[in-house]
């Protein structure tokens, strides 16, 4: 293969312009780093629109980055890597892939909607939390995080891939619709009326609202909702980091519905 050594290359143009959301939405591209994710999205039949390799990178994954059709593996200069990379310890695999529509479950009777969680690293490891406790669906609102950010697919690990993630431009209109389907939907808050996560049956259809970092769920979105609960601690810390939170919810009721 030709070796690209110029950082003028178009295509290298172009893709390191996939920092950028606006080129990203313009383009219906994305791109990630690392053998491990090109990995989780090639088992995942996610279509790559390039995928750029050093020749050390090559040497070392050859075999599982020649199972890429023909003309998408593209090898290129160390200098131009650094062009494109996101990392500070770069494998030398920057994939290119196209937005793709997630596999829509079925029957879904355990959900979970982030109304507004905005920092890319919680969103990824909420995603990934979710796929780990078997959340069968995930609602993104609006003004959260851009699900395509190279931070939130570093931090899912792979379970980008596979989860059912759904856009939604009303969070509180989205909790209405579950109701009226069955659902019981709690807002993860620190209200008077909250109740410890031990205390409250989280078996048949359920769902959780996890609110913004900084300002905690939404009034709208309160408004609505079945009951909020609240994590036992310690005194001291006020909360907990949101995709911590979320974790801790997810798993609690993952427990119960075992």
């Amino acid at each position: 293969m030709e070796i690209i050594t110029s950082k003028n290359n178009a295509a290298v143009v172009a893709a390191a312009k996939l920092s950028d959301k606006k080129y990203r939405e313009r383009t219906k591209t994305f791109a990630f780093e690392g053998i491990k994710l090109f990995s989780e999205a090639l088992s995942a039949g996610i279509c790559f629109s390039r995928v750029f390799v050093t020749e050390a990178a090559y040497e070392k994954y050859r075999e599982m980055l020649c199972a890429l059709p023909d003309g998408i593996l593209t090898l290129v200069s160390e200098a131009v890597y650094e062009k494109l990379s996101f990392e500070s310890a770069p494998q030398g695999v920057f994939s290119v892939a196209e937005y793709f529509s997630p596999k829509i479950k079925e029957n879904a009777s355990f959900v979970l909607l982030l109304d507004g969680v905005a920092d890319p690293g919680n969103f990824g490891a909420i995603l990934r939390s979710a796929e780990a406790f078997g959340v069968d669906a995930v609602y993104m609102g609006k003004n959260g995080a851009d699900l395509y950010n190279p931070k939130t697919v570093r931090a899912c690990m792979g379970s980008l891939f596979r989860t059912d993630v759904r856009r939604t431009e009303n969070i509180k209109e989205e909790i209405i619709l579950l109701q009226k389907s069955g659902f019981r939907i709690f807002a993860t808050a620190l209200n008077r009326d909250s109740k410890d996560i031990r205390d409250v049956n989280f078996s048949g259809k359920i769902g959780f609202v996890i609110g913004n970092e900084g300002h905690g769920v939404s009034e709208e979105a309160l408004s609505v909702c079945d009951g909020s609960v609240i994590i036992p601690m310690r005194e001291g810390p006020e909360s907990l980091n949101a995709a911590v939170a979320s974790s801790v919810v997810m798993w609690e009721a993952a427990r119960q519905r075992l």
